[in-house]
């Protein structure tokens, strides 16, 4: 049975989980921050628009629609 972790508060009163992982055979630990609750990276995959995506340079996460693109003109007239 999984247990649940443990929400720590730092000096400033923001949440965060302590990850650990091994160095050199020595064992350290790592803040993962919260927001709402749920880890950051999490938050920030759930919530990120494309203009997020693009900033960070992360493109392939950008979903691209497809536009109606056609060599007939406007039926207005308009370009």
């Amino acid at each position: 049975m999984k247990q649940k972790r443990k929400i720590h508060k730092d000096k400033n009163g923001r949440e965060y989980l302590k990850e650990a992982y091994f160095v050199g055979g020595k064992m350290k630990f790592k803040r993962v921050y919260l927001i709402e609750g749920i880890p950051e990276d999490e938050f920030y995959s759930k919530n990120a628009t494309d203009i997020d995506h693009m900033i960070d340079g992360n493109y392939w996460l950008i979903s691209y629609e497809k536009e109606n693109f056609t060599d007939e003109p406007d039926p207005d007239g308009i370009f």
